[in-house]
């Protein structure tokens, strides 16, 4: 059973005057907490973590043990011993179209969760235009038609990009390092406004799409074009403020998610809960959970298609080239 967890933060400020509030933290600490997203590239892993009193001095919440049962489409795949904080199978990939289920059981507890991991998206053709902004920045255009089936169906875009940079000691010593960075889009597409107010009416002050994420509420079973743009961290042989030392690599890529509903509504109810929450005057913002006598997310999401619109080498030996462990490593 779905359920919706209200926090709020209540601040009374009056002049010459004070009221005593009785608050009951019993209903948010001692929770047992799971952490579940699961795609079709990559193997089975699961958290799970007992929540802290907010009145704590520390408030990361606390690993504990528990035992685990996985089902898929109702067989069970998988009985997870008990253990300590996380469970993984290295040889389960999870499918599309699949339905998983897992029943966790901690400190007495049995905690179930069931999520959908949706087939990939189906991209029709993609086109791209470089430009030039008016600060001499190179702006990458992407115009995108996918065809989307019937029934509800929600999407994500994340944009990747991979570099291998250099930095030189004054003895000339250059050290290697590879760096993943997480980046944004930026799009006046109204299916993205979508998300947080009706199909691109202004909301004045109110959250972003961060997550980039949108439903298929426009056009459901439809096909549609979606445009938006990224802005490469370096281009030609120039670094920029993007680029962590002396760039000699650049790869860029597009992920065309397509999300269980689960994981679209957590992301949508984060987004308004880190907005909001430290609002006084703000409604209680509801966080979306999805598991039965616990809290968390079990989600699934698909990310079988990714577009590498651009891989650019900049004339090097890259056979001679030792990559530094821990170099900088941005999600």
């Amino acid at each position: 059973m779905k359920k919706i967890i209200y926090l709020s933060v209540l601040l009374i400020t009056l002049v010459s005057c004070s009221k005593t509030i009785d608050f009951d933290d019993e209903g948010y600490a001692n929770q047992i907490v799971v952490n579940s997203a699961i795609s079709t590239n990559n193997y089975f892993t699961s958290y799970i973590t007992k929540s802290r009193s907010i009145l704590t001095s520390n408030q990361n919440d606390a690993t504990v043990e528990g035992s685990m049962d996985l089902y898929e489409d109702g067989i069970l795949i998988r009985q997870f011993p008990k253990q300590l904080g996380a469970f993984s199978a290295t040889d389960i990939i999870p499918k599309a179209g699949k339905t998983y289920r897992m029943v966790i059981t901690s400190e007495g507890k049995t905690l179930e969760a069931e999520t959908i991991l949706p087939n990939k998206v189906y991209v029709i053709s993609v086109d791209t235009t470089s430009v030039k902004s008016i600060n001499n920045l190179r702006n990458i255009i992407i115009k995108m038609k996918i065809k989307d089936p019937e029934g509800d169906d929600y999407y994500r875009i994340v944009y990747m990009r991979e570099t291998i940079s250099y930095l030189q000691d004054n003895n000339g010593v250059r050290k290697y390092y590879k760096n993943y960075n997480q980046s944004g889009i930026a799009s006046d597409d109204p299916v993205f406004k979508s998300v947080y107010n009706n199909f691109g009416d202004e909301i004045i002050d109110g959250p972003g799409n961060d997550y980039n994420i949108f439903p298929d509420n426009y056009f459901n079973g439809k096909e549609y074009s979606i445009k938006f743009r990224t802005t490469p961290g370096f281009y030609g042989n120039t670094s920029s403020y993007y680029s962590f030392g002396t760039p000699i690599y650049e790869r860029n890529e597009i992920h065309i998610q397509k999300l269980s509903k689960d994981l679209y509504n957590y992301l949508k109810y984060l987004k308004l809960y880190n907005f909001y929450h430290d609002n006084p005057f703000a409604e209680p913002v509801p966080i979306y959970s999805n598991i039965k006598n616990g809290v968390g997310i079990f989600a699934g999401y698909n990310d079988e298609v990714k577009l590498n619109y651009e891989k650019k080498f900049i004339p090097f030996s890259m056979d001679t080239i030792k990559i530094e462990e821990g170099g900088y490593t941005y999600q």
